[in-house]
Parts: C-alpha cells; sequence; structure tokens
C-alpha cells in the first residue's frame, strides 16, 4: 500500500510540478530572449538617430565645404556619447571630409539609402540630402510646418557612426543572468510545493496551470485566486509575485525606452535649432531665411501682398578686420545686427547670409516703402559708434532693394536681383541704398562717402 501511494504521489508530484516548471521555465526564457532583442533595437534606434542628428547638423557644412566646422561636429559627436566608436563625414564623391573617434577599416559610402550594419560594432551610414523649406497649403489660411526633401533632391554626402557593442553584450549577460536566477527559483519553488502538496487533488492544480498558461501567452494581467488555491495557497502568492514583478520589469523597460526617445527628440530639437540661429548675431540663417521666405513667397502668391527685401552688406569690413582683429570685428557685426533689429518691424525676419552679408525679408511692404526702411537704417548704421581701444568706430553700410515678383516664382533669381543692387551701391561709392532697376523704384539715394573707423 506504502509502495502503491509512493507511486501515485511521485505521479502527482510529477504532475504538479512538471508543467509549473515547464511554465516557468518559457516565461524566463521568452522574457529573456524579447528584452534582450528591444535592447539591441534600441540601441540600434538610437545610432540611427543620432546619425540622422549627425547629418542634419552636417547639411549646411558639407554643402559649404566647411571642413572645421566638420571637424568640431565629429569631435563633439564622440566626446558626448561614451558608445560612439567613432563618426566620420564624407562628400558625395566618397571623399571624407572629418573623423573622430576610431572607425573600422571600410570603404567610402555608397548609395542614397540609410545603411545599418551589425557586427562586432554597429555601422550606420545615412546620405545627406539637402532639406528642402516647409510647403504651405495652399488651401488653408495657415502653412504648414513640415520640411520634406524636395523633388529631384541631390545627394551632398554621408554621415557614418559606428557604435561599441560592449555594453548591449554586458546587459544582456545581466538579463541572462537574472533570468537564470529567476527561472531557478521559481522552479525551485514550483518542486518544493508539489512535493508537500503531492496528495491533494489536481483541481486546484489545474486552476493554477490555467493562470499560468495565460501568462504564458503574454497576459501578465493574470492572477490566481488565492482564495481557491487551498493547500496550494503559498504556490499561488509566489507565482502572483512572480508575474508582478515580471509586469513592472517590463514596464520599467518601456519607461526608460520612452525616456531615452524623448531625449533623443529634444537633442534633435536644438540640434535642428541651432542650425537656424546664427551663433555670433542671433539672427536667422541661411537656412532659416529660407524656409520663412518660401512660406512669404507662397503667402503673397496666394494673397497678392507685397513683399520686399533687402539685401546689406557693410562697408569696408575686411579693413576692420585687418586693422582692429577679428574679434573688434565681431563686435562690429553684433553691433549692426542690434542696430537693424531696431528699425525693422516683429514680423521682419534679419538673417545673416554670409561673413558681413545680411538680408531682411520685409512681408506687406511694397518697393517704396522698403527702399525708405533701407535709408533710415543705413543713416542708422552710419551714426552708430562701437567705442574701440578709448575711440569712436564707425561704420557704413550699402544696401540693395528688391520687390518680389509674383511671375518669377524663384527665391534665387529674387536674391540675384537685390544682390545685383547692393552691388550697384557698392560700385557707385558705398553708403548707399540702390533699387533693383526692374522694380520701376524711385531714383537711387544720394551718395554718402563711406565714413572710415
Amino acid at each position: 500500500m506504502s509502495l502503491k501511494l509512493g507511486g501515485i504521489r511521485a505521479r502527482l508530484w510529477v504532475a504538479t510540478a512538471l508543467p509549473a516548471m515547464l511554465v516557468i521555465a518559457m516565461l524566463v526564457a521568452g522574457f529573456a530572449f524579447r528584452y534582450g532583442e528591444r535592447m539591441a533595437d534600441a540601441l540600434q534606434d538610437r545610432g540611427v538617430a543620432s546619425a540622422r542628428q549627425l547629418g542634419s547638423a552636417a547639411e549646411f557644412m558639407v554643402f559649404a565645404g566647411d571642413r572645421e566646422g566638420l571637424v568640431r561636429l565629429t569631435e563633439a559627436a564622440v566626446r558626448n556619447d561614451k558608445q560612439l566608436r567613432g563618426v566620420a563625414v564624407y562628400d558625395a564623391q566618397g571623399q571624407l571630409l572629418a573623423s573622430a573617434g576610431q572607425l573600422t577599416a571600410s570603404p567610402a559610402p555608397q548609395g542614397s539609402l540609410l545603411d545599418v550594419q551589425v557586427a562586432d560594432e554597429l555601422r550606420i551610414v545615412q546620405p545627406i540630402y539637402p532639406t528642402a523649406g516647409p510647403v504651405d497649403d495652399l488651401y488653408t489660411p495657415t502653412p504648414s510646418a513640415g520640411l520634406a526633401y524636395g523633388p529631384g533632391s541631390r545627394l551632398v554626402g554621408h554621415a557614418v557612426l559606428e557604435m561599441s557593442m560592449e555594453t548591449l553584450a554586458q546587459q544582456q549577460k545581466e538579463l541572462l543572468l537574472w533570468s537564470l536566477v529567476t527561472a531557478a527559483g521559481g522552479l525551485l519553488l514550483a518542486g518544493g510545493l508539489a512535493t508537500l502538496l503531492a496528495s491533494r487533488v489536481t483541481a486546484q492544480i489545474t486552476l493554477i496551470n490555467d493562470v499560468v498558461a495565460r501568462v504564458g501567452q503574454g497576459d501578465l494581467d493574470e492572477r490566481v485566486d488565492i482564495h481557491r488555491s487551498g493547500v496550494l495557497r503559498p504556490l499561488a502568492l509566489g507565482i502572483n509575485v512572480m508575474i508582478g514583478r515580471i509586469a513592472t520589469t517590463q514596464e520599467e523597460l518601456q519607461y526608460r525606452i520612452e525616456q531615452a526617445t524623448r531625449e533623443l527628440r529634444h537633442q534633435k530639437e536644438v540640434a535642428e535649432q541651432a542650425a537656424r540661429t546664427d551663433a555670433l548675431t542671433g539672427t536667422a540663417t541661411r537656412l532659416a531665411f529660407t524656409e520663412v521666405a518660401e512660406v512669404e513667397m507662397q503667402r503673397a502668391l496666394r494673397y497678392r501682398n507685397d513683399l520686399s527685401l533687402l539685401m546689406l552688406d557693410l562697408d569696408h569690413f575686411k579693413g576692420i578686420n585687418d586693422q582692429h582683429g577679428h574679434v573688434t570685428g565681431d563686435a562690429v557685426l553684433v553691433n549692426f545686427a542690434q542696430v537693424v533689429q531696431q528699425q525693422i518691424r516683429n514680423m521682419d525676419t534679419l538673417a545673416r547670409i554670409g561673413g558681413e552679408e545680411f538680408v531682411v525679408l520685409l512681408p506687406n511692404a511694397n518697393v517704396a516703402q522698403a527702399g525708405a526702411l533701407a535709408e533710415r537704417i543705413r543713416r542708422a548704421v552710419s551714426e552708430a559708434r562701437l567705442m574701440v581701444d578709448g575711440k569712436p568706430l564707425r561704420v557704413s553700410v550699402s544696401i540693395g532693394v528688391a520687390q518680389f515678383d509674383w511671375r518669377e516664382l524663384s527665391l534665387t533669381r529674387w536674391l540675384a536681383r537685390a544682390d545685383a543692387a547692393l552691388y550697384r551701391a557698392k560700385d557707385q561709392g558705398r553708403n548707399r541704398v540702390v533699387h533693383d532697376a526692374t522694380d520701376g523704384a524711385p531714383p537711387e539715394g544720394t551718395e554718402h562717402p563711406p565714413v572710415e573707423g
């Protein structure tokens, strides 16, 4: 009889313990595999976001051939991210423009699509395209703020980024170890409870197995009913605790992934804002000006509003740099931007598009109004004083005025007309306002001899 009971207990032990052990092992193994993959995906997503951010920040420098700026950009990227092994920026012909860190020897990047390679390290090749301006929906009053690549965008280069996989491997090892420890603890608990409760009916075990099976299918909200567990109450409590820990860990990992995603998005927004604001003068950059100008041109076309443009260039600025140094030259540019900003309206846009060359976009202003504002700016700049070594330094500005032509539909040609008027002002003696010849504007302003500092 005792042998028969022993056999029954043994079979009951197997019938009770084995399903629980298998379910626990499946849960832990599935958990480890699932979140190991999520860690790898998160690292890859982070690398792609960093590569896109690097490509966006390097776009204008690649286009302008600013190797020094690219060197600073790549060094800052490696310095600010410990997982980056190295970064590099190539032009469209595959020529290396700048690099930092330690990159594996690889051929120059080619192709026009994002390339992600995972081996001993994560290597991402991000193509760099010129960014188009925002597209204004002609059927809604408010223009779209989104950016898109224009048709026929030309590839200007590639940003290459390599990230170390060592941290990911260590995290996956720790996750596997934790999973093994958890599995071992769960298996020991299930085995102990099965040994103690092998003589009880299997109805209670079936109840618990059903809950565990549902949890194994991914329903982490399931819990064992303690009041119906009978002598298996400790096992039910242990399984509920384990399920709760798994659910909590899942929520924590999801929160960390979302937090990292928000941080990357914030960093991208900061980088985009920096690309739209001139670091020295605080005015808009050429990129930001182009975006605003495209929107205003579309609005002028739709509502037949007046729209004008001023092209400004400081006279004899190279002489100021040569005589007083670049620090003084920078101070002159900052002071000049402040003087111009005080003369224009809040709706106008002042942008620096070159070393000492600026533009002012004037919505709802015809050529006569633009010319009057240009003359007021010219006088204000001439009357301004900047003290250098205890002596006042006076500067002057030449200004070209051009009104937007609805038939032209080209920002490039509009800028070219204003630039041509500016160069006529330079040729006629500087310190003057000259209108574009096609505007039908009033006669060009009176000559004002340039003022030396």
